[in-house]
């Protein structure tokens, strides 16, 4: 992905395509799913005006919409220097409209420490830190009770890695409390293979069967041996939620997985990113185009939100149900996925 937002802040990008010309392909770090399926994983379908009736549909039939977003790659645009990400303006503008709808929750859901997401991304009522491990509503905060007891273990094996991979150029160690990551976005491709090598090495022999590794987008992630990720906080979230609540989940790494597959049928998953095989519903390319999508649902989106409406079949978009209107500009009609 590219390390640059193609969207303008005056708005001046109109179309996915334009915005999505600038992606990174590079995914040599990444796996595409953590778990057995009976049939080999597609890439999802490209999310262009064709699925708006598909998308209304769901939305008719929710009395409440959570929304969860990942944050790096999804509101963020990826970055050598992690400490330097920050969301686009288009997606803080789009993010603050949803935080303020009424059939609406908004919950961030990040690798990152909940400190460090709740400093980048102001507004929502919920936060999800390190994959899950810590939750925040609103001034209540909740700690995975197995993580805390191995933080100490982890921190012993970030301040190992940090002298054991101190040779390789640019590799930074990030202890997050919870969890841990390796960054090798900048580390020459020729010793990427080294640092995971070692790192797989040093927390099978200091973590055991505490701690385990996941591989991400140019990162490595360290974190106890636990069945819990992204998939269980946004399950937890929607279970305190209202009966009939959809959710919709926007992430664009492996760690987003576990989420797609909670969601499942039940509400909307958006990969963002390229082409790689995906349990999500649909994808896009870049955060520009996630800020069309959470501009869409905070306008013609959240007027659906519990209407109820049977919908025609084929190409009927409800053009003639003044609620709704036409298909915005900046969510093209239907185009052939290349």
């Amino acid at each position: 992905m590219s390390d640059q937002s193609a969207a303008s802040d005056d708005g001046s990008d109109t179309s996915i395509e334009s915005a999505d010309a600038d992606t990174d392909t590079d995914t040599d770090e990444t796996t595409t799913d953590d778990s057995p399926h009976e049939t080999p994983l597609q890439p999802p379908p490209l999310l262009t005006g064709e699925h708006l009736p598909q998308f209304r549909a769901t939305l008719a039939n929710a009395t409440h919409l959570l929304v969860c977003l990942d944050f790096d790659g999804t509101l963020a645009p990826i970055v050598d220097e992690p400490d330097a990400a920050a969301p686009t303006t288009a997606n803080e503008t789009a993010v603050a409209g949803l935080v303020d709808a009424a059939p609406v929750t908004t919950a961030i859901v990040s690798g990152r420490s909940l400190a460090d997401v709740r400093a980048r991304i102001d507004g929502p009522r919920i936060y999800a830190g390190n994959h899950g491990l810590e939750l925040a509503w609103n001034e209540t905060v909740a700690v995975h009770p197995v993580a805390h007891e191995r933080a100490a273990r982890l921190e012993t094996v970030c301040e190992l890695l940090e002298t054991v991979l101190d040779p390789i150029p640019n590799v930074r160690i990030e202890n997050k409390r919870l969890t841990g990551t390796v960054h090798v976005r900048t580390v020459p491709p020729a010793a990427r293979p080294t640092v995971r090598r070692l790192t797989r090495t040093v927390v099978d022999r200091f973590g055991g069967d505490e701690l385990e590794v996941s591989p991400g987008k140019r990162i490595l992630e360290i974190g106890p041996t636990i069945d819990w990720g992204k998939g269980d906080a946004v399950d937890l979230i929607t279970s305190t939620l209202p009966e009939g609540t959809v959710p919709l989940y926007i992430g664009d790494d492996v760690t987003d997985e576990s989420a797609f597959r909670a969601i499942d049928a039940d509400g909307i998953s958006i990969r963002v990113g390229d082409d790689d095989p995906s349990t999500a519903s649909y994808r896009v390319q870049s955060p520009a185009a996630v800020a069309r999508v959470l501009d869409w649902l905070g306008t013609a989106g959240v007027e659906l939100v519990g209407q109820r409406t049977q919908l025609l079949s084929g190409t009927e978009l409800w053009s003639d149900d003044p609620r709704v209107g036409p298909i915005p500009e900046r969510w093209p009609t239907p185009v052939a996925n290349e």
